[in-house]
C-alpha cells in the first residue's frame, strides 16, 4: 500500500515517544519530512494519512475482504476501514486498548475483522509515507512476527524518544491535573487520577503520591524501554536534545538531533527550515516545556522518594550527576 507521495525517505516510521517526553516535536519533525501521523495523541486532521483511491481500496479490500471486491468503497467505509486497520496494528503491538478505551469499542465487530484477516500480514503491507507514533513499545507484548520482521528487514525505521524521567514525573502531574491548554486526554485511567490528584492539597502532595503509586502513568514506562535504548537499529533521540534553545536546550544541539533522525531516515531533502516548527506552545499537553523544571519543585523532603522511585531510570538514561 503507498500514501501519499512518499518521497525520498523511510517508507514507514514506528517513533516511541514515552509519555510526557516531547512527543509534539518529534510529531511536528516527522510532519515536515512528509509523512502523515497516526497514533494516540491528538492529531489534527490536516496532518493525517491522505490516501489515493488505491490506497484507499488496498486498506477496505483488507478490512472488508471480498465484501470490497470489485467496487469503490465510499468515503464512510474507507475511513471506518483505516480506523479498524490501524487498530488491529495497535493491538498487535500490545497497547491497552481496552483500559484506555472500554471493551465495547476495542471488540467491536469491524476491528475484530480487520484483526483476524490482518493478523498474517506484515507491516511492510502497510501504507507507505505513515508515521506511527505510540506511547509505549512492550517488547513483552508485541506481535512476534513483527519483531521478527523487523530484525530480518530492518524496516520499518524505529525512532525512540525519552526525557529527564524527573522532568516527566512533574509533567505528568501538571498533565493529568488539566494545567494543559486542552486538558487531559481521553484515556479513562486518566480521568480516575485526575480525580485524585484533585484532591490533593498543592503540588508537593501530588508529586509525593505519583512518587508513590506504581500504577501512576508513565512511571514503568523507563525500564520496560530500555530495549529501545540499546538497539543498535533504533534512532535514539531526548527531549533535551530536540527542544532547542527555547525549551531550555541549544540550537546546536537540536540541529545534530535533526540531522541525526534524517539521516537514519535517508531524508534527502531540504532540512535548513526543519527546527523552525517545532517548539510550539498550543500543542497538546503542553505546559512549560522546559528542561530541568524538576529541580524548582522537588523539596528536600521528597528526594528520598525520587531516588527510590526513578533513581535507577535517571542512572540507566543519563541525566545522573
Amino acid at each position: 500500500m503507498e500514501a501519499n507521495s512518499p518521497g525520498s525517505r523511510a517508507d514507514r516510521v514506528i517513533v516511541v515517544s514515552l509519555m510526557k517526553s516531547g512527543t509534539h516535536l518529534i510529531q511536528e519533525l516527522m510532519v515536515a519530512l512528509g509523512y502523515g501521523i497516526y497514533g494516540q495523541s491528538r492529531i489534527p486532521a490536516e496532518i493525517r494519512p491522505r490516501f489515493d483511491e488505491d490506497t484507499r481500496q488496498a486498506i477496505a479490500s483488507a478490512v472488508y475482504g471480498d465484501e470490497a471486491a470489485g467496487r469503490l468503497v465510499s468515503d464512510a467505509e474507507a475511513a471506518a476501514a483505516w480506523d479498524a486497520y490501524g487498530w488491529s496494528w495497535q493491538l498487535r503491538f500490545g497497547l491497552p486498548l481496552v483500559n484506555r478505551y472500554g471493551m465495547a469499542k476495542v471488540n467491536s465487530e469491524l476491528v475484530e475483522t480487520a484483526l483476524r484477516r490482518t493478523a498474517g500480514s506484515r507491516f511492510a503491507d502497510t501504507p507507505a509515507g505513515v508515521c506511527w507514533v505510540l506511547p509505549e513499545f512492550d517488547i513483552k507484548k508485541l506481535d512476534g512476527a513483527f519483531l521478527q520482521e523487523w530484525e530480518a528487514e530492518g524496516e520499518p525505521r524505529i525512532i525512540f524518544m525519552y526525557r529527564d524521567p524527573r522532568d516527566v514525573a512533574l509533567s505528568m502531574v501538571n498533565f493529568l491535573s488539566g494545567k494543559t491548554a486542552q486538558g487531559y486526554g481521553n484515556f479513562s485511567e486518566f480521568q480516575v487520577f485526575n480525580s485524585i490528584l484533585a484532591a490533593k492539597d498543592d503540588l508537593e502532595a501530588k508529586l509525593e503520591y505519583a512518587l508513590s503509586d506504581p500504577s501512576f502513568p508513565g512511571m514503568g514506562d523507563f525500564e520496560r524501554s530500555l530495549w529501545l535504548l540499546h538497539h543498535p537499529n533504533v534512532c535514539k533521540v531526548s527531549f533535551e536534545e530536540l527542544v532547542g534553545a527555547k525549551g531550555g536546550g541549544s540550537d546546536s544541539a537540536q540541529k545534530q538531533a535533526i540531522e541525526r533522525i534524517c539521516n537514519f531516515l535517508e531524508f534527502d531533502g531540504d532540512r535548513g527550515n526543519l527546527a523552525a516548527s517545532l517548539f510550539r506552545k498550543d500543542a497538546f499537553s503542553f505546559f512549560k516545556g522546559q528542561i530541568g523544571s524538576w529541580r524548582e519543585v522537588f523539596t528536600p523532603e521528597l528526594k528520598p522518594l525520587l531516588e527510590n522511585r526513578l533513581g535507577r531510570a535517571v542512572e540507566l538514561y543519563g541525566y545522573a550527576g
